[in-house]
């Protein structure tokens, strides 16, 4: 079984979302392991790196099965994207964090755009590293298709900026925006593309 990964952001010494990934990894080990012994996260961290108050936002990684494997903090930067394409693949599955990513490689790896959005039974799910949401003019809609529930996805549902609903390639022109987001980028944070960059 491929080993899982929780990515943290980390800023100004706070940990952010640090409940939802709490949850995340407690649920794997259970469900993949049958472990129920509790890894704190924030000791884990705390304990594992020097410094955690740089003001520049940094990614924590972290790698594990049934023990923790490695705790590491690295730089972040958001990447480009200029173009998109649709890839269907109906069999994909993703419901847990694994560290291996060779199915969403293949998919990238078949395109010449920047990125893909992967449509799974007639419906939008995620990107190749991300949720999406999408802008109708008045509110911002992530598709309940999704692939992997992020944690900022969770996020931002329980606080009201966004909301859950059904997503297919026929509606993108309902749509005037849209952007990733994921542990590393909020709603705010993730820049806002035009869906006419979607193919």
């Amino acid at each position: 079984m491929s080993r899982l990964i929780e990515t943290l952001c980390i800023q100004n010494g706070e940990i952010r979302n640090l409940e939802f990934h709490q949850k995340r990894l407690d649920r794997s080990r259970w469900k993949l392991f049958g472990l129920d012994d509790e890894i704190d996260l924030e000791v884990l961290i705390k304990t594992n790196l020097k410094d955690i108050s740089p003001t520049e936002k940094r990614k924590c990684r972290i790698i594990y099965g049934e023990e923790i494997e490695s705790v590491e903090l690295i730089p972040y930067q958001i990447k480009p994207i200029h173009s998109v394409r649709l890839v269907e693949n109906n069999e994909i599955e993703y419901p847990f964090k694994f560290t291996d990513r060779s199915a969403f490689e293949l998919m990238k790896d078949s395109v010449t755009e920047d990125e893909i959005i992967i449509v799974k039974n007639g419906q939008i799910t995620d990107t190749s590293y991300s949720n999406l949401v999408f802008f109708d003019g008045e509110k911002w809609i992530t598709p309940n298709s999704y692939l992997l529930n992020g944690t900022m996805r969770q996020a931002l549902l329980k606080s009201g900026k966004i909301i859950e609903d059904e997503v297919n390639p026929k509606d993108l022109n309902r749509f005037f925006k849209f952007k990733l987001i994921n542990a590393m980028m909020d709603l705010d944070e993730s820049p806002e593309w035009d869906v006419s960059i979607i193919s």
